[in-house]
């Protein structure tokens, strides 16, 4: 680290503190010119990333799963709820040693959660997700549900 000032790299750090879990504020002093300044240090979130069925690979986003879950939901499941799916999906995924995860791996964990939660939301997710031909493949998935 170089001093904002004089842009000599002799800094020394004079208090150290935690603002939050995340977030370290440390006090600096250039040992050059005596310029004191703060920086602030923060934990960078482990970038996921998607494979998606036909090989495309494009970063995580957690919208997507809150999006699609809100539309199979058709408003049966509270807005905080998916949230909350979304984001026990997230830290799995981030917990997981892969950065990398697949679209399917993603939907089968939307899935395991709707079926507890809604069954409704949960045909509706699924016949978009697993790709329904028609009318059979709609009335397995219900008899499967119904075990």
């Amino acid at each position: 680290m170089n001093c904002p000032k004089c842009k000599k790299s002799n800094i020394s750090v004079i208090d150290s503190r935690d603002v939050d879990d995340k977030v370290i504020r440390r006090r600096r002093k250039c040992d050059t010119c005596q310029y004191r300044f703060t920086t602030y240090e923060r934990i960078e979130p482990i970038k996921l990333s998607v494979t998606k069925r036909s090989g495309l690979v494009e970063p995580f986003e957690r919208e997507k799963i809150i999006k699609g879950i809100a539309i199979a939901s058709g408003g049966r499941i509270p807005g905080d709820k998916i949230e909350g799916i979304a984001d026990e999906i997230e830290i799995k995924l981030t917990e997981s040693k892969n950065s990398n995860t697949t679209s399917k791996k993603i939907g089968n964990m939307v899935i395991g959660r709707l079926k507890k939660i809604d069954e409704i939301s949960y045909l509706r997710f699924a016949s978009v997700y697993k790709n329904f031909e028609n009318l059979g493949s709609f009335e397995q998935e219900l008899i499967k549900l119904k075990k």
